[in-house]
Formats: C-alpha cells, structure tokens, sequence
C-alpha cells in the first residue's frame, strides 16, 4: 500500500471522526441547555409572587381582599356593604 493510498483512508476515516466529535458535541451542549432551562423553569414557577385580589364597586375606590385556603361557609358577610348614594341630582356639565 503506497503512502498516498494511506493518506486517503486517513482522510476518509477522519471524515467520520469530525462528524462524530461535532454531532457528540452539539449533543451534549444541547442536553446542558435542556437542564439549564428545566432549572429556570422550576425555579420560575415556585418563586412566584402571591396574587393580590381587589374588589370595587365602580363608585368606591378598591378594597384589597385577602385570599382564602377553603370557601366561605360562616353566615357573616366578607365585605362591607356598598354606600347608599344619596346624591340623585347629577348636574351635567356645560
């Protein structure tokens, strides 16, 4: 076998090499990624800030409500009743 023949297979077998190394590579990138972005997702999702709940009536400013674990079963009422409006002459701006 003459050295120029040997450097052919060398080159060919090469050929597979580099593509085996490159696609190992971007394989293993690509996995570290995944975790990477499994990790901010978990992370996201258990540090997310506690919802504020408001209620209004449309005349009264809002009023912040505190979230409940279980429903209301007592008879008393959670919020206060809504102001009786006892200003029925509305003057319309000229």
């Amino acid at each position: 076998m003459s050295r120029g023949q040997w450097d052919v297979i060398k080159q060919s077998k090469n050929f597979y090499i580099s593509t085996y190394r490159k696609a190992s590579t971007a394989l293993i990138i690509s996995a570290g990624l995944n975790v990477v972005l499994a990790f901010g997702m978990y992370f996201a999702y258990l540090n997310r800030p506690v919802t504020d709940y408001y209620a209004t009536s449309g005349i009264t400013p809002p009023i912040e409500l505190q979230a409940m674990s279980a429903a209301n079963s007592s008879s008393s009422p959670l919020l206060a009743s809504d102001p009786v409006n006892t200003n029925d002459n509305k003057v319309i701006p000229q």
